[in-house]
């Protein structure tokens, strides 16, 4: 069974919390994100520690993350990516969501959906398209990813460094929401 994505069960839900801020992280927040990385990967924290601490200081990458009660519970990244001039096929240069990772306790009670909601939302408010990819057997996410307006817009690509086991890839994209549309055209009136 595979341990990476949480199961699909569109109607599994905990009681959600309302007391969690999402907020950029700041590189105090890194021994947290690695600890949690740490425990989703198996690898130690201080070698989590290390990749966190790199990615943090690129300047193409933003670390957003989930916290209650002054407790990092959970993170998750964003990275401008140019894959064509990087060597892959078929995908925009853009900004990429990749990697939520949840503390394991606070799982099912809304925290990846915010910290998805304030990716795509950071992404959206500079004027540009947000795109993911994910695996065709990942539904948990295919289904937060509809909800939030992302389409699937091929299986016909090649991210590097992204490898999907069952060649199953889809790539998705999002771009400025409907709503936020008609609100610019009201307020020209």
């Amino acid at each position: 069974m595979n341990t990476l994505f949480a199961p699909f069960q569109p109607d599994a839900h905990g009681v959600p919390l309302t007391d969690v801020v999402i907020r950029t992280a700041c590189r105090d927040d890194l021994p947290f994100t690695a600890g949690l990385a740490a425990q989703r990967e198996g690898a130690g924290v201080a070698e989590w520690t290390a990749i966190h601490g790199r990615q943090f200081e690129d300047d193409k990458r933003v670390l957003l993350v989930a916290e209650h009660e002054d407790e990092v519970i959970g993170y998750a990244w964003l990275a401008w990516l140019t894959p064509v001039a990087d060597g892959g096929r078929n995908a925009p240069d853009g900004w990429y969501l990749s990697g939520v990772v949840v503390a394991p306790a606070f799982r099912r009670r809304g925290i990846g959906r915010r910290l998805t909601q304030a990716r795509v939302e950071w992404v959206l408010e500079r004027g540009e398209p947000a795109f993911y990819a994910v695996s065709g057997s990942n539904l948990a996410s295919r289904a937060l990813h509809a909800q939030l307006g992302f389409r699937e817009v091929t299986d016909d690509f090649t991210l590097p460094g992204v490898v999907f086991g069952r060649g199953d890839g889809i790539l998705c994209r999002v771009d400025a929401r409907p709503d936020a549309e008609v609100i610019d055209l009201a307020s020209r009136r």
